[in-house]
This record gives C-alpha cells, sequence and structure tokens, in this order.
C-alpha cells in the first residue's frame, strides 16, 4: 500500500509535468498524449503488420517476407509513412 504522503508527492510531480507543459491537470495532458497516439494509428495496421515504436522519437516498422522464408522488419522514412497515409486514406473512401 502507498503512504498518503507518497501519494501526494505522485500528485505534485503530475501537477508540475502538466504546469510545464502548459496543460491545466494531468487528465488534460493525458487527453493529449492519446489524441497523439490515436494519430499515429494512421499508419499502424495490424493486417499489414505495420507499427510503430516509441523510444526518443517514433519509429515506424514494416514487416518483409524475404524470399528463404525468413521476416525482415524494414524501418520505414517519412517518404513511406507519408505513402501509407495516402494509401490508407484512399481505401477508407473507396469502402464508403
Amino acid at each position: 500500500m502507498i503512504a498518503p504522503n507518497s501519494l501526494r508527492a505522485f500528485d505534485r510531480i503530475f501537477d508540475s509535468m502538466s504546469r510545464m507543459h502548459g496543460f491545466r491537470n494531468p487528465l488534460d495532458m493525458s487527453t493529449q498524449i492519446i489524441k497523439n497516439l490515436e494519430t499515429n494509428m494512421v499508419v499502424n495496421d495490424p493486417i499489414a503488420g505495420t507499427y510503430t515504436t516509441y523510444k526518443l522519437v517514433p519509429q515506424t516498422f514494416m514487416p518483409e517476407v524475404q524470399p528463404d522464408g525468413s521476416v525482415m522488419h524494414k524501418l520505414l522514412t517519412d517518404e513511406d509513412i507519408e505513402v501509407l497515409k495516402t494509401q490508407r486514406v484512399a481505401k477508407k473512401t473507396e469502402v464508403e
């Protein structure tokens, strides 16, 4: 169990983090983080296997099956990501 003074310390950390980034409260900060993640979900596709990892900067990979049957995870460039976004939007408009 967490001691009450530790909870207050966590509360102060979140308050200071949210104020540093211009948010009024931690919920606004978490909402913005979720919105940023949802924007990147346009590229992520479980069917094609495209996914994004977050280190210091987001990196998007796409698995490619080699002729020998092995799988290589290719790091996509910004141009590749833009092409995937336009293809995804085009597919959505065809379905509608």
